[in-house]
């Protein structure tokens, strides 16, 4: 009977604790470990660089236009990532707007320029 107790005991806790570690959707995946205020995340497989043309003007006509606020663009490489298992299901490419630990804008796959810089603009100009 001790023995009975004691193992449903440590069930019901390692049930308590493995129910409690989900993350919600729409925080981003790259801030498990720390709190990201403001950022521009650019997910990018060097692999498929032709299908990526569209993300790499965007990005050149939003640092001329917004320095600042793409000052500190994080890239995230599809090959120099594959420790990361939940980096690699994000499509590639991708461009994720974070505010406040929150996506606020995500693009990914085949897009055109300017619906990229749209909804960037759109996403920094609440900053």
């Amino acid at each position: 009977m001790k023995h009975l107790l004691t193992l449903l005991m440590l069930a019901s806790t390692a049930l308590l604790l493995t129910s409690c570690n989900d993350l919600a959707a729409d925080k981003v995946v790259l801030a498990e470990d720390r709190f990201i205020e403001k950022q521009i995340i650019f997910f990018t497989d060097e692999r498929n660089i032709s299908k990526e043309v569209a993300y790499y003007d965007a990005i050149i006509e939003l640092k001329n236009e917004y320095p600042e606020d793409l000052k500190h663009l994080e890239v995230v490489n599809f090959s120099t990532d594959k420790s990361n298992p939940k980096i690699q299901s994000t499509s590639y490419p991708a461009i994720v707007v974070v505010d406040n630990n929150q996506v606020v804008t995500k693009i990914t796959g085949k897009a055109h320029k300017n619906q990229i810089i749209k909804s960037v603009t759109h996403a920094i100009s609440n900053w």
